[in-house]
This record gives structure tokens, C-alpha cells and sequence, in this order.
């Protein structure tokens, strides 16, 4: 999909990742772009990636079996999210090149399939409301580059929220960002949280109020021991937990490069607890509604340092333990 691209930095602030074409567990020539749960934790929404084609695939969480949502046949499905009750689930199209993105929104079961955005836009990450009435998305501006040898991708992010079927679209941020990651809704739905990036500023953590527009309310930028970058700390995937603590990603100085760990932050103490020692490259952190499991994808490098396959893992965040899910079914 053209409107993904990388920065100079060693974790970019995409709302989807794309890296050197990868393999899942060396048998089939496809990679995991993206991960998601359900409310309960039980099932898995995994964007799959093959050539110039990327379909949506639900996963059991116990037995690893994969089933895909959608009959699409061309184009990107990505970013796919549950609603509050696990019945629906809406990710992002991309038809094929000169095409806009859009949201989409299906059945759990892949029936009644339907087009959320309207014509003309181009829209990324949605995420349902905790009431299941709204959804908060973000909108580009425009697609290019500020720099001769960088890939073009969407700049220009801004926040919306808007009526479950469409309506009364209200905006949330009031500025434009340069790069963002996909946003969380807190639990009592009244505030969002995301990671947003500037050409001219470091990475932030900022909180924004989704009844009054405006600046963030309150912006973090926690620093984690032996971090990467202390004058520009690198961190994303940012996730509400049920009593308002964020669970985020983080880059450190590891063995063999810049570890991505877990670490989950009080929003009001700013006490730092480190959830996962020595991951590597890690990405896509997300957090079941129930709080009780976090899944994120873990990509695997060859000896010259290319990405050569990426896997999905589970955290138990009572117990701390990451366990590898082995997918069968895919492709």
C-alpha cells in the first residue's frame, strides 16, 4: 500500500507497519501486519499480508485455527478492531493504487459487510467507543514527502469522532500531526490516548478530551531504563487498561539491537513497570477490554539484520507470561 512508509527512526509512527517482505514461520511467503482482540480475549483479528494483497483472518485464541473474515479478492484490509460487545469489526480498505482508504465495518461471521467512510477521504484506525455508539478515527490531509530519499505516506493526521452510522462527525484534535499511531479510548469513553510526532519535536504520549476539542489534556514522555534515546525516547502503541494505567511499547539498548518491551505506566503516579524483558523487535501492541491479555507481533531477524518472519504472541498481564500462538490455516 503506498500510503505507508518508513522515517529514519528505528520505530516509525505508522498506523500500519511495512517492512522487507517476510515469512511466517518460513513456510509460506506472507507476514502478520496487525493484530487485534476481542473483548473477552478468546478470539484474534490478524491483518495478513501476501505480495500486494492483505486480508483480515479471525483467530481462536486456544486452538490457533484461522478462518478469513471477509471474500475480498484484491486490495489491503488492515487495522481491524472488535466492538465493545465482540459482534462487529471494523478495519481499513484500500482498494489499489489512486484509490482513497476507508473504514469498513462487518459482522463478526463476515455478513452485512458495509462501508463506514464516505467517498473523497482517506481515514485509518478506528476504534469503537466503550458504549458502542461512536467510533474515533483518524483523517489525512495529504500524501507525500518531506524528504527526496524517503517514501511518501499520509501526513497531515487529525482526530474525529462520529455517530456509529456515519453521522454528526465531531473533531477531536485541533492540530495536524506530521505521524500518529492508532488511537485507545479510555474506559469510561471520555478521553484517547495516542502517540503523536512532529518534524520539529520529539515523540509524545498525549491524551485528548473526546467531549471538549482541543490541546491534550495531559502528555507523558516516560523514560525507560537504558532507553534508546534519552533526548528522543522512542515509544508507541499506546493502550488504556480498565483502571486508566497505559500499557505501551518502548525501545531500549538490548543484546542484539534496540529491544521493543512492554511497560505499563500510572497516569497518576507515572510509576514505570517493565512487563517484558528482551523482546527485540516488537510491534503492534494491543490490550483486550477486559485487561487481562495484551497480544503483540515479535519479528525475527536474519544474521545480516533483515526482518525474515514475524509471529503473534500473548501476554497474560496477571501472570507476565508471553507465549508464542501458532497459526494454522492462513493463506
Amino acid at each position: 500500500m503506498k500510503i505507508f512508509g518508513f522515517s529514519f527512526r528505528p520505530l516509525v509512527l505508522l498506523l500500519s507497519l511495512v517492512l522487507p517482505h517476510a515469512s511466517y514461520g518460513g513456510n509460506a511467503s506472507f507476514e502478520i501486519g496487525s493484530v487485534a482482540l476481542s473483548p473477552d480475549g478468546k478470539v484474534i483479528a490478524v491483518a495478513v499480508k501476501e505480495n500486494t494483497t492483505s486480508f483480515i483472518y479471525k483467530v481462536s485464541a486456544n486452538s490457533g485455527i484461522a478462518t478469513r473474515l471477509t471474500n475480498a479478492i484484491a486490495g489491503e484490509e488492515t487495522s481491524p478492531v472488535f466492538s465493545p460487545d465482540g459482534k462487529q469489526i471494523a478495519y481499513v480498505y484500500w482498494p489499489g493504487e489512486g484509490a482513497r482508504s476507508r473504514i469498513v465495518i462487518v459482522n463478526v461471521d463476515g455478513s452485512n459487510s458495509r462501508q463506514w467512510s464516505p467517498a473523497g477521504v482517506t481515514d485509518f484506525s478506528p476504534v469503537f467507543s466503550p458504549t458502542n455508539d461512536t467510533i474515533v478515527f483518524s483523517r489525512a490531509e495529504w500524501y507525500g514527502s518531506d524528504s527526496p530519499i524517503a517514501q511518501p505516506h499520509a501526513h497531515g493526521w487529525k482526530f474525529y469522532t462520529s455517530d456509529l452510522d456515519g453521522g454528526d462527525i465531531r473533531e477531536v484534535t485541533t492540530e495536524y500531526f506530521y505521524m500518529v499511531s492508532p488511537p485507545s479510548i479510555s474506559p469510561d469513553g471520555k478521553s484517547m490516548v495516542v502517540v503523536t510526532e512532529e518534524l520539529k519535536s520529539n515523540e509524545r504520549m498525549a491524551i485528548y478530551s473526546l467531549v471538549a476539542p482541543g490541546p491534550p489534556t495531559q502528555t507523558l514522555q516516560p523514560h525507560v531504563p537504558n532507553e534508546a534515546d534519552h533526548k528522543n525516547p522512542i515509544f508507541s502503541y499506546p493502550n488504556y487498561m480498565p483502571d486508566e494505567n497505559i500499557l505501551f511499547m518502548a525501545a531500549s539498548n538490548g543484546k542484539r539491537g534496540y529491544d521493543y518491551d512492554i511497560y505499563r505506566v500510572s497516569l497518576r503516579t507515572g510509576t514505570l513497570e517493565r512487563l517484558t524483558n528482551g523482546n527485540g523487535y516488537a510491534t503492534g501492541l494491543r490490550v483486550s477490554a477486559d485487561g487481562r491479555t495484551a497480544a503483540f507481533l515479535k519479528w525475527r531477524k536474519n544474521w545480516i539484520g533483515d526482518v525474515v518472519s514475524n509471529q503473534v504472541y500473548l501476554l497474560d498481564l496477571k501472570s507476565l507470561e508471553a507465549k508464542a500462538l501458532n497459526i494454522s490455516g492462513l493463506l
